[in-house]
């Protein structure tokens, strides 16, 4: 198996080669630093579901909460906020929100697509309702906004929660634009995946890396970058969990192709009808590595525009990517 750029690293520009390669390596003491926070980020996030009327509505987003997850999103924040040296208030808050606007998205996803596991559980609507699931989804929104508005700073509060809607509303439409209804026999248009893809899932990485930069006030260039960064990583994503739809053990994939909703990776990733499963896993595979490619030259020019590395927490997330895309390459 070939090494990628992502996993063997592209060489950096001279003048900052010796800052980023020296920020490669996380210490001990630095993930010692990033648990705690998670522990005080995932606590703000169960306090601030705990300090609304108790009913199903509540006991639900709690058991949400409660399955636990990878705190993707929160670490993401939490690694922008160090990168533009925000308060330590400040970055919880953006974790803590950036994560419920996350599992708002995903209860609401799991409902709309029917699916009745999420992270080894029943979903929420499997659980709770289908009613109580949509109501769920609605309070993890409002418990985000109102995290969010608690902020000392008015500045900082103003800011990131304008994100937060801004960001949480194109979710909305990318989610509908995959669930709206279409014409008989139809089916969307490449780049109308692309752009559904992009609207569903990149806003939600965009997000927690521009927490750090809009309370810094940083310059558009860096806001220019985070995005094209979010762009592909946010794309690759999606094609990546899309895959992982497909490799469920004693999945046919022939079959249950047909189940798939018509922005499934696996219905945009064909050049003729006759094609085989093997070339269309393949070709979406080399689609997501280019991708994460992409995302990894914006990096590096991230890192040359922002005071503190943010390559020690980014790097393992791409890499995690890079093995699940490596680990579909070869499951057929």
């Amino acid at each position: 198996m070939a090494v990628s750029a992502l996993v063997a690293g592209v060489p950096l520009k001279k003048d900052t080669n010796a800052a980023v390669v020296s920020a490669q390596v996380t210490t001990s003491a630095d993930e010692a630093i990033y648990a705690q926070e998670l522990v005080q980020v995932r606590a703000m996030m169960l306090n601030g579901l705990q300090g609304v009327m108790q009913g199903p509505a509540s006991d639900a987003s709690l058991y949400q909460i409660s399955t636990r997850g990878s705190l993707i999103r929160a670490r993401l924040a939490l690694a922008s906020c160090r990168s533009f040296q925000c308060s330590h208030e400040y970055a919880l808050v953006a974790a803590a929100s950036c994560e419920l606007i996350h599992n708002a998205s995903l209860v609401h996803d799991d409902l709309l697509d029917g699916d009745q596991l999420r992270r080894g559980h029943p979903t929420v609507w499997k659980k709770h309702g289908e009613g109580v699931a949509l109501c769920a989804g609605d309070l993890l929104l409002c418990a985000a906004f109102t995290l969010a508005a608690g902020l000392e700073d008015p500045q900082k509060c103003r800011v990131l929660t304008r994100q937060l809607a801004t960001m949480t509303s194109r979710v909305i439409v990318g989610q509908s634009i995959e669930i709206a209804p279409l014409s008989p026999n139809s089916r969307p248009r490449f780049m109308a995946y692309i752009k559904a893809a992009r609207a569903k899932t990149v806003p939600l990485i965009q997000l927690p890396m521009m927490t750090g930069a809009i309370a810094a006030n940083a310059d558009q260039s860096v806001f220019d970058t985070i995005q094209r960064f979010a762009d592909a990583v946010g794309l690759a994503y999606q094609i990546i969990d899309d895959l992982d739809d497909l490799a469920e053990p004693g999945t046919d994939v022939r079959s249950q192709s047909k189940a798939l909703h018509p922005f499934h990776a696996w219905h945009h990733h064909r050049a003729a009808v006759s094609d085989s499963p093997r070339q269309r896993i393949l070709r979406a595979t080399r689609h997501a590595q280019a991708l994460l490619q992409r995302g990894q030259r914006q990096l590096e020019r991230l890192e040359q525009q922002i005071p503190v590395p943010i390559t020690p927490t980014l790097g393992p997330l791409l890499m995690k990517l890079e093995h699940r895309v490596q680990a579909h390459s070869h499951s057929f």
